[in-house]
Order: C-alpha cells, then sequence, then structure tokens
C-alpha cells in the first residue's frame, strides 16, 4: 500500500496563481495538500479534477469553483460563493460560509457544518448542497434540479421560482418563496437525510423535516 505524503503550502506570500500552482503540483505528484493562512486568496483550489486538500483555518471567497473531482475540507470558516459552478467532488466547510454557497452547481455534493449567508443553491441544476445550521434569504432560487437540506432555519423567499429539485427544511421559515409547495417525506428521503447527516456529523429533528419542491413545472 502506498501511502501519501502531505505538502503544506502556507499561502500568506504567495499570490493566487502562485498557490493554486503549487496545489495542482502536488496533486500530480500525488501528495495531500495542507493550505494554511488561506484566508486572504479568493479562488483557491479552484477547477481541480482530482486531490485532496484540507484547509487550517479560513478560507477566502470562491473557494472550490468550478469543482469538478477533488475533495476539500475547511477547517474553520469559510467567505462567500464556495462551490461556485461545481461539476463533481466534494467541499465540506466546517464552520460558517458567507452568500452564494453551491451557486449554479451541476453536480457535487457541498457542506457547510455552521451558518450559510443568502443565496444558497441558486440556479442549482444538480449539486447536492447541505447546511447543518441556518441559511438566509432566497436559496434555492431558480432552482433546476439537485437538493438543498437545511438543518436550521431560511429566510424570506425559500423555493422562489424552483422548476426541479427538492428542499428539506428541519427549521421555521419566514416566508415561502412563488411556486414552491410543502409535500410529504417519503422513504427514500429519510434514508437519504439520515445517511448524510450521519456522514457528516449533523444533527437535526427528522421528524420535523419539510420537502419543498416545486408548485408547478411553469410557473
Amino acid at each position: 500500500m502506498v501511502m501519501k505524503m502531505s505538502r503544506v503550502i502556507d499561502c500568506e506570500k504567495l499570490s493566487l496563481r502562485e498557490a493554486n500552482s503549487r496545489i495542482k503540483e502536488a496533486i500530480r505528484n500525488g501528495d495531500e495538500v495542507v493550505l494554511t493562512h488561506a484566508s486572504e486568496l479568493y479562488g483557491l483550489a479552484s477547477g481541480l479534477k482530482t486531490g485532496e486538500v484540507t484547509v487550517r483555518g479560513n478560507a477566502g471567497d470562491y473557494l472550490g469553483a468550478l469543482n469538478q473531482g477533488a475533495r476539500i475540507v475547511v477547517e474553520g470558516d469559510a467567505g462567500a460563493f464556495v462551490g461556485d459552478n461545481s461539476r463533481d467532488g466534494e467541499i465540506w466547510v466546517k464552520g460558517n460560509v458567507g452568500e452564494g454557497l453551491g451557486m449554479y452547481a451541476y453536480g457535487g455534493v457541498i457542506v457547510v457544518s455552521g451558518d450559510a449567508g443568502d443565496a444558497v443553491a441558486q440556479m442549482n441544476k444538480g449539486g447536492t448542497v447541505v447546511v447543518g445550521g441556518s441559511v438566509g434569504d432566497n436559496v434555492g432560487l431558480y432552482m433546476m434540479n439537485g437538493r438543498v437540506v437545511i438543518c436550521g432555519n431560511a429566510g424570506k423567499g425559500l423555493g422562489h421560482v424552483m422548476l426541479r429539485g427538492a428542499i428539506y427544511l428541519d427549521g421555521a421559515l419566514e416566508s415561502p418563496g412563488k411556486n414552491s409547495k410543502c409535500e410529504g417525506i417519503a422513504d427514500d428521503d429519510l434514508a437519504f437525510l439520515r445517511a448524510t447527516l450521519k456522514k457528516y456529523g449533523l444533527r437535526a429533528n427528522m421528524r420535523r423535516f419539510r420537502k419543498i419542491v416545486p408548485a408547478s413545472s411553469r410557473p
């Protein structure tokens, strides 16, 4: 069995181009990547097709944008637009994030253990976006497919003009969006929720979950 080596990259004095170049070089070498002092670089670890990246501490905006298959773990908080336009892979932020989490995602899994801001999973086309805490307004706006799990509360306009997909909400809802409705939780929904929450160590009341879906395919 070949043991992977860890490559620690201190981003404090690097430009975004230099940092991303070193990340890709380490992944090509088969190393697991550990990033430090990464909070001031926006767009780190973008467009990766493979590899494992761990951020020690906080990360900036657009972390893991255009992810195509890498596993990225942040041990602190992250900024806005994490996982923007993701295609595949996994991003897990163990703290809180800003607005725009998982916007325009085509696929992959994006998880936040804490809270997220406004505009989570807007224009989601097939990704799975999971928030262990609460979210802001306009979550799932124009959502075209995929799944969103919210273990806390949601603000205004949840699922506004959503076309396909499903949003699972455990907490309170300030106001629903146009063209969204609640329906019953099926056995396969419960199986998905249990497996997902267990994998990422998240807690929710399974009995309280509501499933929000489009009221019509032509809003």
